[in-house]
């Protein structure tokens, strides 16, 4: 146990605690087809400021690469590409971001993230798709992806009016491709270290026993329900962060 310790370089508590974070929000977002990083930004900030972003980012493109097989006959790359574009200038200011701001100001602009991130996911706003619109979604999922690993929000607010399954396939396509557009900016800017990917190691068992659990019973759960006692961790978790 103590070299285990020693090789992650986190006490046990904190593992553990990071471990039960990851694998709700892994049960989550296969059970809803969103909210692994909702949930998991906000509090794993308070527990372990330095997984975030690289650790949520690593499991959102392991949880994309699961579910986008499901629904991979749904995907229309004329409906993520332009938004893909919109991503790199996105990116660009996010890891600014990163480097320039304080570690408060993070907090702060990771509370609203999430916040917004709820809103969305509750009002359901109906707004016109077409290219300027999935351009802004791009450029602003870059800058929330960047800095929280939550590019997912501006992207959803385009896709309600979409079918379920076609939403959760362009959603899962879009953050397989984002996700390591982000590793890659992360990793040129000086973020990405192996310490993130042993961390990310040692927690993907727990990632992997949320999804198998959503798999084997979320069709027995009332889908809305659990996703609005989601929503109430991840507002609290983010006043938390602005208090």
């Amino acid at each position: 146990m103590d070299s285990f310790l020693a090789w992650i370089e986190l006490p046990v508590g904190v593992w553990l605690a990071c471990s039960a974070v990851l694998m709700l929000g892994a049960f989550v977002q296969r059970a809803t087809g969103f909210g692994l990083a909702v949930i998991g930004a906000p509090l794993l900030l308070m527990l372990e400021p330095r997984l975030v972003p690289v650790v949520l980012v690593l499991f959102g493109f392991t949880i994309s690469l699961m579910m986008v097989r499901h629904y991979w006959h749904e995907v229309r790359l004329d409906t993520i590409g332009v938004a893909l574009i919109g991503r790199l200038p996105g990116n660009a200011l996010g890891i600014w971001l990163l480097l320039a701001a304080p570690m408060v100001m993070l907090e702060k602009l990771i509370a609203v993230i999430v916040l917004f991130a709820v809103l969305v996911t509750l009002c359901r706003f109906q707004l016109p798709v077409n290219r300027f619109t999935l351009f802004m979604a791009g450029v602003l999922s870059g800058v929330f992806g960047t800095v929280a690993a939550i590019g997912g929000p501006p992207i959803v607010l385009l896709m309600h009016g979409f079918p379920p399954d076609r939403m959760r396939g362009n959603l899962a396509a879009f953050f397989i491709l984002t996700s390591l557009l982000t590793l890659l900016t992360l990793a040129l800017a000086g973020q990405l270290s192996v310490w993130h990917f042993k961390l990310a190691l040692t927690f993907l068992p727990a990632v992997l026993l949320g999804n198998a659990v959503a798999d084997a019973v979320a069709h027995r759960l009332d889908t809305r329900l659990l996703q609005m006692a989601s929503l109430a961790l991840c507002t609290l978790a983010a006043l938390g962060l602005l208090m």
